[in-house]
């Protein structure tokens, strides 16, 4: 997945309440985690952000160059998020903000005492079923694009952050483990992205996949690749990646149609059987539903 899918947007602070143009802060405090909003209205560079304990930030809008570390800046752009563990600093520079393009961020803190508390509770009570297998964070894949699963969870998380209502203590709590887990998830997908090793049971299943997406793909091919029984196949994969076989094969197939339609020489029509659907009204409907807009509306916008 080229774009991740964006968190719905905030409204902008009023410019008369601004105690600052640079990293303007709205916090929201929960009994285990602290929302945070920030928003720059000027071009500026260098500035030095660290936090305690765990955080997990998201692009509303803007853009923003990260540096962690001597790691090579990167571009921070809405789809996307990044984890840092405690005691990371980096430097952010805003190359774009002005009073009409403001850059916006939503940043999650969690004490790290928090975050492995609810890590036991999930391999305690909700235990991976592939051997060997946790539920852990990992910090090599810091920056990734959102899902739509990542980003549901995030907008879920804001909105009970930023509502007055007597419970959102413990409906934060439920919901920051679902957090958690679709983190978990949505970094095992971005390792896909970057070249799953071999060595995991599922390089074999993805690249099968990969290469056969225009063709039917059978589960029990799938499951032979994996060395898996099916019913084991089919849970392993959805804890690991957060969704089911079929559900990442049609996400494939509509990434790849994306692809294709970038040529304006193919018909949509040939676009939907290259790959791999055989029915052009359930293609129609699939790519609507993932991506907002039909295969004609989205060639539109790539070939204007």
């Amino acid at each position: 997945m080229k774009n991740g899918y964006p968190l719905q947007t905030i409204n902008l602070s009023d410019t008369r309440e601004l105690d600052s143009l640079v990293e303007h802060r709205r916090v929201f405090n929960l009994n285990h985690c602290e929302l945070n909003i920030f928003e720059t209205y000027r071009q500026c560079s260098d500035v030095v952000l660290s936090y305690n304990g765990l955080v997990i930030t998201s692009m509303l809008r803007g853009k923003k160059v990260m540096h962690l570390s001597q790691n090579p800046g990167f571009d921070f752009l809405p789809g996307e998020t990044v984890i840092l563990p405690e005691g990371v600093s980096m430097k952010v520079d805003f190359p774009e903000a002005d009073q009409k393009h403001p850059v916006q961020c939503a940043t999650i803190a969690l004490d790290w005492d928090v975050v492995t508390s609810m890590l036991n509770f999930l391999n305690d009570y909700y235990p991976r079923k592939d051997e060997g297998a946790e539920w852990k964070l990992n910090f090599s894949q810091y920056h990734f694009y959102n899902n739509r699963e990542l980003a549901n969870v995030m907008n879920k998380l804001i909105s009970i952050s930023m509502e007055d209502d007597i419970a959102k203590d413990a409906l934060a709590d439920l919901t920051l483990k679902s957090l958690l887990i679709r983190v978990i998830q949505t970094q095992n997908m971005a390792l896909l992205e970057d070249g799953l090793s071999t060595n995991n049971r599922f390089g074999l299943v993805i690249e099968y996949i990969r290469e056969n997406l225009a063709e039917k793909i059978g589960i029990e091919v799938l499951c032979q690749k994996a060395c898996m029984s099916k019913s084991s196949f089919f849970r392993s994969f959805k804890e690991t990646f957060g969704l089911s076989p079929l559900e990442f094969i049609i996400r494939e197939r509509i990434s790849l149609a994306k692809r294709l339609l970038v040529n304006p020489a193919t018909t949509v029509t040939e676009v939907c059987y290259q790959a791999g659907f055989n029915n052009l009204h359930y293609f129609s409907r699939l790519f609507k539903m993932l991506e907002g807009v039909t295969p004609s509306s989205y060639r539109q916008t790539v070939c204007p």
